[in-house]
Formats: structure tokens, sequence, C-alpha cells
């Protein structure tokens, strides 16, 4: 009997391994992200290769009303209203990183430029200032997104513990969007497949 159900959860662990490969290639490691401390505030870049087409990126990081239920920590988060490629939005959640919880809130204008970058600066909110800039770049000839974050906290952490906590942050919050860029493609496919043109 025991040896019935020990084969038996080798076999659920099968069937789930190609699920828990497919999320694992997109998890973001704290390593991954740079960051550095200077006069007060943090400067965070990431580097990563996109899980879908540009588009479906695109419209996973511009798809604010729906962004709680697929980005950690993030409690609500609404527009207040947008022209053309500017919004402006506000959000609301919590960060934690080991015992430490940092309660956040932000309006910010969130722009989509010309040439392709979101450019995202915070005008009211629990951050002094807030700046954030996605750009579409190629990496080693590999389609990848490129962040760049500068960030005056209004709550003080130690330096050494801010910048892990940012880290994590990052990581955390970029493999939440890698992954549902993932599952949009993967929908989209399905689509296509089913309705092939």
């Amino acid at each position: 009997m025991q040896r019935r159900r020990f084969c038996g959860a080798l076999f659920a662990l099968e069937l789930l391994s190609p699920v828990a490969r497919s999320q694992n290639r997109f998890a973001v490691e704290d390593d991954d992200v740079d960051v550095d401390y200077r006069n007060g505030r943090y400067f965070a870049e990431l580097t990563v290769p996109l899980s879908a087409a540009p588009a479906i990126a695109l419209a996973v990081l511009t798809d604010f009303e729906r962004m709680p239920a697929f980005m950690p920590g993030l409690l609500s988060s609404r527009i207040l209203n947008r022209t053309g490629s500017v919004w402006r939005i506000a959000q609301t959640g919590a960060a934690t990183f080991g015992p430490f919880t940092l309660r956040f809130d932000s309006e910010r204008r969130v722009e989509l430029t010309p040439d392709g970058r979101l450019i995202s600066l915070a005008l009211t909110g629990s951050a002094r200032y807030l700046r954030s800039e996605v750009r579409f770049v190629m990496r080693t000839g590999v389609p990848s997104l490129n962040y760049r974050l500068e960030m005056e906290p209004e709550q003080w952490l130690p330096a050494g513990v801010g910048v892990a906590f940012m880290r994590h942050e990052v990581a955390e919050q970029f493999t939440a969007l890698l992954r549902e860029m993932a599952r949009r493609a993967a929908l989209e496919a399905q689509g296509t497949k089913k309705n092939p043109q």
C-alpha cells in the first residue's frame, strides 16, 4: 500500500515537473538585480530575456487595472486618467522582506515614449523620489527588457538591508511580470492553434 502511494506521488511529481520547470525558467533571482545606494538614493538595474513578444510584454506592463491579480504585494491599482500614451495611476500595497514590511502608496505618471520606453515618475506617495524606466533591448541577440529604477524612500532602512530588500522586490516583481507575459503568450498561441488563418 505504501509502495503504491509512493509510486503515485512520484507519478504526480513527474506530471507537475514540466509546469514547475516552466515557472522556474522565468524566475528572476535577487542576485540578477544590480543595486547601488548613494547619497540616500537606491539605484537598481535589471536586464532579463523576454518571455513573450514585445506587444504582449507591453500589454502586461501597462495593464494597471488588473495588475493586483498577478503582482505580489500590490493591493490596489487604478487608472485615474489617460491621454494617449500617458497614464496617471494610483497604487497601494505592501512589500515584505524578512521581518520588514513597508507599506506603500503612490500616484504616478507613466508615459510610453515614441522610442518605446515606459517611463514612470511618482507624483505623490510614500517615496520622496521615484523614477523608473523600462526599455526593450537586444542582449547577445536575445530580445530582453531593461529596467532601471532610482528611488529615495521616505522610510529609513540601513543601507545593507535596503540594498537586499530592493534586490528582492525587483526580482519578485519581474518574476511575476515574466510569468504573466508567458501565460498570455501561451493563451494567444492556443487561440491561434484553434483558429488558424
